[in-house]
């Protein structure tokens, strides 16, 4: 971020598809702490989204948003560049667990194939 410039500071509600794509790449200031959640942290994410999400009787584009938290970003002018300010722990546990969901969509597709 360039010193000396005036800052616009904007509140957005925004849907995780909309965070979790290829229009940004996060940058974590190096100054911040590693990641360090441990297993008891991500299951109560975990938990708490499935808690949301109900028991599958209702289609997901009628289930309502869940509030994950407040995330701060710092955005160029240029994107996709995004330094992430706050809310590294809940995003890198969320970035896991969709990577542990998409092998495991990619295994059960490919043992489906094989059948």
């Amino acid at each position: 971020m360039k010193l000396n410039m005036p800052v616009t500071v904007q509140i957005i509600e925004k849907a995780l598809c909309k965070i979790f794509n290829h229009d940004v790449a996060f940058a974590i200031p190096p100054l911040h702490r590693p990641y360090a959640w441990t297993a008891d942290q991500a299951g109560e994410l975990l938990s708490d989204l499935l808690a949301a999400l109900g028991n599958n009787s209702q289609p997901v584009e009628q289930i309502h948003p869940f509030f994950l938290g407040a995330v701060t970003l710092i955005k160029e002018e240029d994107p996709p560049d995004v330094d992430l300010v706050d809310g590294q722990q809940r995003l890198t546990a969320l970035t896991i667990l969709l990577a542990v969901l998409r092998a495991a969509v990619q295994s059960k597709s490919a043992a489906a194939l094989a059948g």
